[in-house]
């Protein structure tokens, strides 16, 4: 059951191959996006199906560990991560599109579900309460998360 899907989307001013490579720098996420503290690459190989890094992230004032997988991947063009946060799946899909007549952009979709099928009733309980807080709190980080990510796609446009 997905309890909330956020969708988000925006163009950014640099090719496809541009725009994977920032996604995909899990080495320089802590650099890269303003909620990640720290970033550890705990697979080796490239990005790819099967690619496991461990972050930190500090969301509104809380500090939590996130351990994400890559479940589905066909660079530089689709990759879906996912990741656990208690009884919960958090699976985010990011689908990049080149765009304008010589494809020098990027249109970025991005959608993150929450999968809470394993949640206790105390968990969908409280879930009733704060979700819409979560949701709104969540959106906000991943909106951010652009902000930084068309910021770093920017800059290495410029110097690549």
């Amino acid at each position: 059951m997905a309890s909330h899907i956020i969708y988000l989307n925006t163009t950014l001013p640099a090719p496809p191959e541009v725009v994977w490579d920032v996604l995909t720098d899990v080495d320089r996420a802590g650099e890269v996006f303003r909620s990640v503290t720290d970033s550890e690459l705990l697979s080796e190989g490239p990005y790819d199906v099967g690619t496991v890094w461990r972050e930190k992230r500090t969301m509104f004032g809380h500090h939590g560990e996130e351990e994400l997988h890559v479940v589905e991947c066909e660079a530089p063009r689709r990759a879906v991560v996912d990741t656990r946060l208690g009884h919960d799946v958090v699976r985010t899909s990011y689908r990049l599109t080149p765009t304008g007549a010589s494809g020098g952009h990027t249109r970025l979709a991005m959608t993150t579900t929450m999968l809470a099928s394993e949640r206790t009733a105390v968990e969908k309980l409280a879930w009733s309460f704060f979700g819409g807080l979560s949701y709104e709190r969540t959106r906000r980080m991943l909106r951010h998360d652009l902000e930084d990510l068309e910021a770093e796609v920017k800059r290495r446009a410029l110097t690549g």
